[in-house]
Formats: C-alpha cells, structure tokens, sequence
C-alpha cells in the first residue's frame, strides 16, 4: 500500500524547485499551461471569431467585432481577480490551483463547441464570455504557480517559460486558426479540446501539492467576496508595479494593435503587401522575444536585480516605438517588431517575477495577481481607444506614436520608487 500524500506549506513546497528536476517539471508545466490558454484565446480572436462575425452580419463585422473585444475584456477583467480569490480559498487533495486549470480547460473545451454552434451574434458573444470566463480560469491560477512553488531565486528563470507560452500560444493560434479558416465552427472545437488536454497535461507534468491540511478559511458570502478582491492597501511597491505595467502594455500595443493600418496608411502600403509585411514581422517577433526571454530570467536570478531589467525592457519598448515614427518604411516597422519583440520577451520574463516578490499577502496570491494581471488585459483594451482618439485629431499617427512613447517612459518612472526588491 502506498503511504498518503505529505501536505506541505508554500515555503515547504518551494523546496521541490530548489532541484534541477522539480524547477523543469514546475517550468515545463508553466509552459504547457500557459500555451493551453494564449493559443486557444489567439486561435480565437486573431482568426476565427473575425471570421465567424462576418459570416453572420457581414455588414456590420467591425462594429460587432469591437463589440466583442471590449465586452470580453470587461469579463476577463473580472473573471481574472474573482477566480483568483476562489483559488486562494480552495482546499483539496490536488491543491489550490490544480481544480481551476483542469475545471477551466474542461469548461473551454464545452463553451467554444457550443460558440461554434452560434449563428447569431448575442448567442456568439454570450459563449465567448464564457469561454473567456473559463480561460481566466486557468490564467490566475498558473500565475500563482510561481510565488507557491517557486524560490525568489529561481523565479525569473521559471517565469521566463511563461513569456515563452505565450509567445508561442499566440503564433500557433494564429497558424490554427488559419488553418480552419474556410470551417471556423471546426477550428472553435479543435481550440477548445487543445486547451482542455493541454491543461490536463500540465498538472501531470507538475502536480500540485494537497492542502487540505492547511488553515481553514471562513464561509464564502458575497460580502467576503467582495472585500477579498479589493486592490490591497498600505501596499505601494503593489501600486507602483501595477501601474508601471498598466502604461507599458498601453503604450505598446497602442501601436502594435494598429499595425495593418499603420502599414497602410503611415508607411503607404497596399493592403495585399502590408499582410505580408505582419507575417514576416510576426516571426521576427516571436525570434527575438524569446531570445529575451531566454537570457534575461537566468541572468536576473543570477544577479539578484529585478527593477533594471523591467525598466531596460520599458525602455526598449520606447526605442521600438520610435523607430517607424521617424523611419516611416517597411524596414521601420521590421524594426519595431524586432526591437518590440526583445523588450517583452526581457519583460515577460522578469517582470513575472518581480509581480510574485511585491505580493503583499502571501495567502491571496492569486487574487492579488489577478489583480495586477488587469493592468495587463486592460492596458491591451485600451489601446485601441486611446490611439483612435490621438488619430482622430487630424494629424496622422504621429500623436498617436507620441502617446505610446510617454506611456512607456511613465511605465519605467514608475518602477524605480518599488523597494521590496533591487
């Protein structure tokens, strides 16, 4: 017979990541993890769901399509803090996050197989929520991964799979939902079931820890909800590194999500030439980010240092801005994803790390990186909007390079006044 599961505490846990095995069974879970959840959310947005809405209102595709985008994002936003809560609470023989990744990617796999079925837009966006609802399932509890298992040391090495994952989830989303293409209904599905096998996958690469040992916690109510999701206070290094990314992930995508116009209408290419030029950008991006990645989180841990590393990748993300607002040509905006792609593949790795160091409660981490995890899903929301009013002025895209330029630069200010960490 064999003997019963130890039941551990996060610093006891740690100790299983201190080996060279358990730090690749922890990472290589991370990043099937992570994979699971970009690539079936890239799958959607990038190609399909785009196709899907013109098949039902074609006229009216682009309104619909941002009526979409936003709405999701709002259940993201959400979703992302509440469940993170949850999983904080949970008490069981798989652990506190071991539920939610399998839970969510089961629940994606049923919601993007009934949202294949839509043939009308309300039905298509109530599934997509859902779906979106059971991704963020599976996204704050993996983050919550790195501060329960992980030694401050190593984290930035770990961390650095995450930026890989999703890197790589949303290039293969896109080369599957190409794919599908001409059967979006079949893509949905086939997404779906990734994400459900490869969350599956993850926890059995690196099983979490039980924990039904641990202190009990008080009966769940709405109230205790409610005031669990609260942004913690008397906690500014948490501010700080909250709105430091809030800007950067502004700032950047303010231009990266207007590239194809950009391409068009700032460099003066057709539309047929511009596709073509976001392809080969695409790779371009996904190379060198992971190259960052890759040499910045073991760098980090070796040194010790997490701020000049977060803000050296702010400020290349400004230089990769400024490129194609001087140098207005295809070669500019090569050089911008390039660029671009260096400073976040340095800024997913390291930035990860710093986030799980500041946590001021070591009992609600989840919770409170979904918080922070906001800046990152609500910085790409409002984007667009903050680039299509600095348009809007009249005066081309350069405001609009302006805007993203000091965004990014607020983001790096920002970051020097955290003191939990060097």
């Amino acid at each position: 017979m064999s003997a019963a599961p130890v039941e551990r505490s996060a610093p006891e846990a740690q100790e299983d990541v201190r080996s060279r095995t358990g730090m690749v069974r922890v990472g290589a879970g991370l990043l099937v993890g992570t994979l699971a959840w970009s690539m079936t959310f890239a799958t959607g947005t990038a190609v399909l769901l785009p196709a899907r809405i013109e098949g039902i209102a074609p006229d009216h595709k682009v309104t619909l399509l941002a009526v979409l985008t936003a709405t999701a994002a709002v259940v993201g936003l959400v979703s992302n803090v509440v469940i993170g809560a949850l999983s904080d609470r949970t008490r069981s023989r798989l652990g506190a996050r071991t539920p939610w990744i399998v839970g969510g990617g089961l629940a994606t796999a049923v919601f993007m197989a009934l949202l294949a079925t839509s043939s009308a837009f309300p039905v298509l966006l109530g599934w997509w929520c859902l779906t979106v609802a059971a991704l963020n399932a599976m996204t704050a509890t993996l983050v919550a991964i790195v501060p329960d298992r992980v030694p401050a040391a190593r984290r930035a090495t770990v961390s650095s799979l995450i930026g890989i994952g999703i890197l790589l989830g949303h290039a293969l989303g896109a080369v599957l939902g190409a794919a599908f293409l001409e059967s979006p209904g079949l893509g949905l599905i086939v997404a779906g079931i990734s994400a459900a096998v490869l969350g599956a996958v993850s926890v059995c690469v690196a099983p979490d820890l039980p924990n039904t040992a641990s202190p009990p916690v008080p009966r769940l109510t709405a109230r205790t909800l409610l005031r669990s999701v609260k942004v913690p206070k008397g906690a500014p290094d948490f501010h700080w590194a909250l709105w430091g990314r809030l800007l950067l992930v502004l700032g950047y995508f303010m231009i990266s999500s207007y590239q194809l116009y950009i391409l068009t209408d700032h460099v003066g290419l057709s539309k047929t030439r511009a596709a073509a030029v976001l392809g080969i950008n695409s790779v371009f991006f996904l190379a060198t980010a992971i190259v960052g990645s890759v040499v910045s989180g073991p760098l980090s841990d070796r040194t010790g240092r997490r701020k000049p590393f977060v803000i050296g990748s702010s400020l290349v993300a400004l230089l990769a801005i400024a490129i194609p607002l001087f140098w207005a040509t295809p070669a500019g905006m090569t050089a911008f994803s390039c660029v671009g792609g260096l400073a976040f593949g340095c800024y997913y790795a390291v930035d990860a790390a710093l986030m799980a160091d500041i946590l001021p409660d070591q009992e609600s981490r989840a919770k409170d990186l979904g918080i922070l995890n906001v800046a990152n899903t609500g910085g790409q929301a409002l984007a667009p909007v903050a680039s299509s009013v600095l348009v809007s002025l009249g005066a081309g895209y350069g405001p609009a390079f302006v805007g993203a330029i000091a965004a990014c630069a607020l983001g790096a200010i920002l970051i020097f006044p955290i003191r939990t960490v060097r």
